[in-house]
């Protein structure tokens, strides 16, 4: 079964046996689970990129990896030093420690919580499971409001959601939407964004998942480095939970999978550009894992960004070439 997805839930990285990534983050999420990773690789991701798992140059030399793999597991050490280092909170408990961070370090006695997402799916992936976690703690919990009373927290999954002058007076809290690893970004491109907005200086806290994207986080902050503090991920425990076979036969069902058959998951950045030199992404290798599907008994699964990911980038491109006659 071949199937090419966009969406971000039901998340199918927790039914995943092998994730083939590149500079994505979910190779750092997928740490949790402690199943192999594959590498697709290009000269950026061999110098940039750590060894979290076997790594191939395309998808040719798939087939010998997997056997490799299935006789000797040689990256399980790898795999639990990264973790370390990227989780301060690796279990269930992750959204939970997130938010008691956010209420010390705010200080705010009996505060309203607010979520800034903009209904964008991946911030949302971060956000919401801090809304259980504030249930049980009996705090009030809001999405998208802008409020300027005193006993507001916002949070925010992207900087953009937090510049807004109505909320700027309120504590504002950054929460990384990523795991901003090792090899995950090109850090010149992030830190002139950071230089740009001066450092964002309406944001109160950075909270990061774990003492590799502190590392980065404070980098990139310079003079501001001391409002980044190390909490957890709260989607961490969301892809905890979503792992258990009950979750997992969901999944599978939900998205029309044989639940005979192992799971790959293809998980890219983005195609190889500026922004993301370690992309993978391109209709040669979606060609080459079909083929691969036919051949070989598994479920491969395309995990795209967004959903209808190419008709995006085509009318992205067509707007980029016409802008100057639709918007004279």
């Amino acid at each position: 079964m071949f199937k090419a997805i966009g969406n971000i839930e039901p998340n199918i990285i927790c039914a995943t046996d092998f994730l083939i990534g590149d500079m994505s983050d979910i190779n750092y999420e997928y740490l949790l689970l402690n199943k192999p990773i594959i590498l697709l690789s290009n000269p950026w991701l061999v110098m940039n990129f750590p060894d979290l798992g076997h790594r191939i140059e395309s998808i040719s030399e798939l087939s010998g990896i997997l056997e490799s793999i299935q006789l000797k597991d040689h990256y399980m050490g790898a795999r639990a030093k990264y973790l370390k280092e990227a989780f301060s909170v690796s279990d269930a408990s992750s959204s939970d420690v997130a938010l008691r961070t956010i209420l010390e370090v705010s200080q705010i006695d009996n505060p309203h919580l607010v979520l800034h997402h903009k209904n964008n799916q991946i911030y949302k992936s971060n956000l919401l499971p801090l809304v259980e976690s504030a249930r049980k703690l009996k705090l009030d919990v809001s999405e998208n409001v802008k409020s300027s009373d005193k006993n507001i927290i916002n949070v925010g999954a992207h900087f953009k959601a937090l510049l807004d002058g109505n909320i700027a007076d309120n504590f504002c809290v950054h929460l990384d939407h990523g795991l901003k690893g090792v090899g995950t970004a090109n850090v010149e491109i992030s830190r002139r964004d950071y230089v740009k907005n001066k450092y964002f200086p309406t944001v109160d806290l950075h909270l990061t998942a774990g003492s590799m994207g502190q590392a980065r986080t404070e980098m990139l902050l310079g003079p501001m480095k001391q409002r980044a503090v190390i909490g957890a991920y709260p989607k961490a425990t969301s892809i905890i939970a979503g792992a258990n076979l009950e979750a997992q036969k969901e999944i599978l069902s939900f998205y029309g999978l044989d639940p005979d058959l192992p799971v790959i998951t293809y998980a890219p950045a983005g195609e190889e550009s500026l922004e993301k030199p370690g992309g993978s992404l391109n209709r040669g290798v979606l060609r080459e894992l079909k083929l691969f599907e036919k051949q070989k008994n598994y479920n491969v699964v395309v995990k795209l960004k967004y959903p209808f990911y190419f008709q995006r980038k085509t009318l992205s491109l067509i707007k980029q070439k016409f802008k100057h006659v639709i918007f004279g």
